[in-house]
């Protein structure tokens, strides 16, 4: 049998989103290493796999820094001695990957969910991280065995740069929603109000779309019949956020950030994302399993989501006129809005869900090493 390690800069990313794929190859008779920074979910993981800490300085950019953490990750996975390793998010991708070379490990896969909001912004930052990520992510790739991404617009990105070449890209979209926990039929009736729900959940980012969704509330605030909300937190002085002031609005109803995100969706008559760039929007397809209709932004990632009068509406992005008038034919047809609920979760039980998802990677895998 195998020693498999999967290593991020988050022990939640690895207890949320790896775990499904982790247990099945515990389940085979592998050996299974959760590597990440000692965290709030690092307990959780002790439980199920080997957990390994190590430390890392997630913010900084400062060269001996950097150096620094990747020689210790280094002397870390020498003594666990793996036969394979997948990396997360781009410092574990790019710096694990070098550490794993390092340190002898034969097989390092990267995993890429999205490229951030580097690729969004133009400003000098922007272009200087993108321009210093990519030089790093030529170097790492070279090295690596190879990369998944969760869309294909990503890799054709690195690919068009010739910062990967295409025989080392694997596509897999999404990473999977556990379709029995996101089923509208476990969940009790959590009405907000009497009022349709119209729901946004996630960060409070202008790039999110936040301003668009605010300004559709707006638009359509002479409706009786609807009730905007937007569930998420605002990142006070970083220039990327929205203010508190800003989501005050008399027509949209902030919760803050909620835990329950389970009788949000049940409580909502559609979810709305008007994002300028996604991987594979996680929040949409656990609402998509929850048999609600979407409505999305066309932006890389969304539209590889949502089938556009299938499963939901997609809008043209930065319009918030037109993500108002693609909420207002849902509004104004149930019928519709019940139909793509309904193709939206059986898209789900078809494409996404967790043992579907999980059996890709072990597909990928396998070209590698026995699993």
């Amino acid at each position: 049998m195998a020693k498999f390690g999967f290593l991020s800069h988050s022990d939640m990313s690895i207890y949320f989103f790896r775990a499904p794929i982790m247990r099945e190859l515990k389940k085979r008779g592998h050996e299974v290493y959760a590597i990440a920074p000692k965290g709030k979910y690092t307990p959780n993981l002790e439980k199920e796999f080997i957990s390994v800490n190590y430390d890392l300085d997630k913010a900084s950019l400062n060269p001996f820094k950097v150096s620094q953490n990747t020689a210790n990750l280094t002397k870390v996975l020498k003594e666990l001695n793996l036969d394979f390793l997948q990396t997360s998010a781009h410092k574990s991708n790019v710096f694990g990957t070098i550490a794993a070379k390092n340190a002898g490990i034969r097989t390092v896969i990267n995993l890429i969910e999205g490229l951030g909001s580097f690729y969004v912004d133009n400003d000098l930052k922007s272009r200087v991280v993108r321009f210093v990520m990519e030089k790093l992510y030529k170097k790492s790739f070279a090295l690596a065995n190879g990369c998944i991404f969760v869309n294909h617009s990503d890799p054709r990105y690195m690919v068009d740069k010739n910062l990967i070449t295409i025989d080392k890209v694997f596509c897999i979209k999404s990473v999977g929603v556990d379709s029995k926990l996101f089923d509208e039929e476990k969940y009790l009736d959590a009405k907000m109000s009497h009022k349709k729900v119209v729901l946004m959940i996630g960060r409070a980012l202008w790039h999110k779309g936040i301003r668009e969704f605010y300004e559709a509330a707006d638009i359509l605030s002479n409706r009786d019949d609807v009730q905007f909300v937007f569930a998420g937190d605002t990142f006070e002085g970083n220039k990327s956020s929205a203010s508190k002031e800003f989501l005050k609005n008399p027509n949209v109803l902030w919760l803050g950030w909620c835990e329950d995100v389970f009788s949000l969706y049940k409580s909502a008559y559609m979810i709305v994302l008007p994002s300028y760039k996604e991987g594979f929007p996680r929040t949409i397809l656990e609402a998509m399993s929850m048999s609600r209709p979407c409505v999305v932004s066309n932006a890389d990632g969304c539209v590889e989501a949502v089938e556009d009068g299938h499963t939901g509406l997609i809008c043209q992005m930065k319009s918030s006129v037109d993500l108002a008038r693609k909420i207002k034919i849902l509004l104004d047809d149930e019928n519709l809005a019940r139909k793509m609920g309904y193709y939206a979760r059986k898209a789900v039980l078809e494409k996404y869900d967790e043992p579907i998802i999980t059996q890709k990677y072990l597909d990928i895998y396998r070209q590698f090493l026995y699993v």
